[in-house]
Formats: C-alpha cells, sequence, structure tokens
C-alpha cells in the first residue's frame, strides 16, 4: 500500500505578512479571535534550522489566535533566509503554509520514510523549544505552490513547554461590530494552472479520495455573473476535495475578467481565499454596508443553479493579500438539490 501524510487535524492556516502588530486586530475581528499568543523564534528558541538543504540562521516571528473553530497563525520573518522571507521578496503577504499534522505516533523516521517514497523534499526545518522538530514539505510543484506543515514532538505534552513571549488578550467589543458571521474554515481556494494535476498531487500526499467537481460557466450553471460590478462571462472548473475538516477547492479559470485569471497573471498559482462563512441573504445585505466602508467590496460574483449566491469580498487589504468567499443558500433543500449524496454536501460544507 501507497504511504501517505497522515492528517490528524487542521491545526492552523499560517500567513506570511510583514508586520503582524498592523493586522492581528483585523484578524481577531474578522474571525472572532481574541487571544492571541507571539512566539519569538531565534537562537532560544529555535535551532537546527535548514532552509533548502543548507544550515542556515534565521529568526521569525509566529503569532497563534484561536478559538474553538479554527486557528490563524501570523508569521513575520525578522532575518535570515527563509522560505517565509522568499514568499515575502517574491509575491508578498498571503497563506504561506496549512498545518495538518503535530502526532508524536509520526515520527522523523516514518516522515523520511514517506517523503522518500513520495519524493517531496523538504524546504525548511528547525527543532523549537526543544521539543519538536518541524518540517516545512516543500509541495509546491504537486499543489500549485501550496505548502504543508508536520511537527514531530518528542514529548506527548509539547505545547505546554512553550511559553509565549507575549500575550494579547484582545477585548473584541471594543473593535467594533462582526464583520461577518465566520465560523470554522470550510475550505481554502487555491488557483490552479491545472487543477487535475493539484488532485492527483493531493490523492497522492494525503489519501484525499473525496472530490466533487464544479463545471461552471455564464448562461449554463450560473447566472448573474460579476467582476468589480461589471455583467461578464465566467468560465472556470473546480474540484473541492476533503479529509476529515480539511478542505481544498482548486479553481482552473478558463475565461479572463474573474479574479482567478487576475490571481494567476499578478502572483501564479496559489492559495486565493479563504471561505470561513454561509450566512443568509438578508443577514448578508445588511453587513456588506460595514464591510464597504471598510474598504472591502464585493469583487465577484454569481448563482450557481439558482440554489446558492456566492461572492468574492475584497480583503486583501485587511488580511493580508486574501481574499474571502461567501455562500448564501437560496432555499433550505439546497444541498438535497444540488448533490447526489450526503457525503457530496459534507466535501463542500463539512
Amino acid at each position: 500500500m501507497a504511504l501517505s501524510i497522515p492528517i490528524d487535524g487542521w491545526h492552523s492556516t499560517s500567513i506570511v505578512v510583514h508586520d503582524y502588530r498592523q493586522v492581528v486586530t483585523n484578524y481577531a475581528r474578522f474571525f472572532g479571535i481574541s487571544h492571541w499568543e507571539v512566539f519569538r523564534y531565534d537562537g532560544n528558541h529555535l535551532t537546527n534550522t535548514r532552509f533548502e538543504g543548507e544550515l542556515v540562521e534565521h529568526r521569525f516571528i509566529r503569532v497563534m489566535g484561536r478559538n474553538k473553530d479554527l486557528a490563524i497563525e501570523l508569521i513575520q520573518p525578522i532575518d535570515g533566509p527563509s522560505s517565509f522571507q522568499h514568499m515575502l521578496d517574491t509575491v508578498g503577504e498571503g497563506v504561506h503554509h496549512v498545518s495538518l499534522t503535530q502526532s508524536t505516533a509520526f515520527n522523523v523516521d516514518a516522515l523520511n520514510k514517506t517523503l522518500d517514497e513520495l519524493d517531496i523534499s523538504i524546504r525548511q526545518t528547525g527543532t523549537i523549544y526543544d521539543v519538536a522538530d518541524v518540517y516545512l514539505l516543500d509541495t509546491r510543484s504537486l499543489v500549485s505552490n501550496v505548502m504543508f506543515e508536520v511537527v514531530c514532538p518528542k514529548t506527548e505534552n509539547w505545547q505546554a513547554s512553550m511559553t509565549p513571549d507575549e500575550v494579547f488578550d484582545i477585548d473584541l467589543t471594543l473593535l467594533g461590530p462582526k464583520l461577518l458571521p465566520t465560523a470554522n474554515m470550510l475550505h481554502l481556494g487555491v488557483v490552479c494552472k491545472d487543477r487535475d494535476v493539484a488532485k492527483a498531487g493531493l490523492t497522492k500526499l494525503f489519501s484525499m479520495t473525496d472530490w466533487i467537481e464544479f463545471k461552471i460557466e455564464s448562461g449554463v450553471t450560473m447566472s448573474d455573473t460579476t467582476y468589480f460590478g461589471e455583467q461578464v462571462y465566467h468560465k472556470y472548473n473546480n474540484h473541492v476535495g476533503r479529509v476529515g475538516e480539511f478542505a481544498l477547492e482548486l479553481i482552473t479559470p478558463e475565461s479572463d475578467k474573474c479574479v482567478y485569471h487576475d490571481f494567476l497573471k499578478e502572483q501564479g498559482e496559489g492559495v486565493h481565499h479563504f471561505f470561513p462563512s454561509m450566512c443568509s441573504k438578508e443577514e448578508f445585505e445588511a453587513l456588506l454596508p460595514g464591510l464597504e466602508a471598510l474598504g472591502m467590496p464585493i469583487i465577484q460574483g454569481g448563482t450557481i443553479d439558482g440554489l446558492i449566491e456566492y461572492y468574492y469580498i475584497d480583503t486583501r487589504d485587511y488580511l493580508s493579500g486574501v481574499t474571502t468567499e461567501i455562500v448564501i443558500p437560496l432555499c433550505d433543500d439546497w444541498k438535497e438539490k444540488m448533490f447526489s449524496s450526503e457525503k457530496e454536501a459534507w466535501v463542500l460544507c463539512g
């Protein structure tokens, strides 16, 4: 049986930023996360560091915020060569990687054996607080520039040994009303040159075998398609795959006036959007003026099969280069009408 990387949870989504202090309150308000812990990784807390196979010295700050539904990690590189600094230098801020494996049952020997079979290299590694080895897998060519982190703890209670250098407890009521009804992360949207290549990569990496497929085209499966307020023709295809709570949407555009085409042109393949929210039409219409007042308008939208509306909100300035997707069901039984089984609905919605 072919080896694969085990997923034991969607532990965090990690975003590279220029200055975490400039954006942490944005993420706190948007995702409803009040508690944030700051870890400064330098020679005291970070050893055995390698980048692209070479021994290096680098420093960075990781700021972790979590609630009962999800975890967001902000990473600010300080100095030295690292994957984080390389991203800032080449494409700017955005989603850098996802952490899916943090288990003592999956040690470094098991990891190396699996990576050898999958023909995957390790892009960056280091030991944190002497309690865990952290590996950043170089899966960029397999999954459209998306990378994944594997943590191999040395003890069962490894996280308890990591004392944060600073803690933010943010009073969310002082930031203003909640911008959207966010809960758990339903998926990350990835723009791909070829969605089938990325799907094959995810199947190989994680034995991701639960998939649904959409072929979207204005006048065929979608109506009322807009791009920056203009009525336009849209055509794109996607796969959505899920393992447990983790899901990715793989999107390949086939028309030019759409945010996916813009993303490919401006920075290449990679994570384009968060999908953390589904709400009623009435609720969205009530919240939209508040989003627009903060510089977050609708930049793309449409109605799929007359069952759901989707919108992309331009949160790129607010959330470090990442757009946000909102889905609005138009009837109570939309899942039954759109999908042939409960399992297919689960792949999209969890």
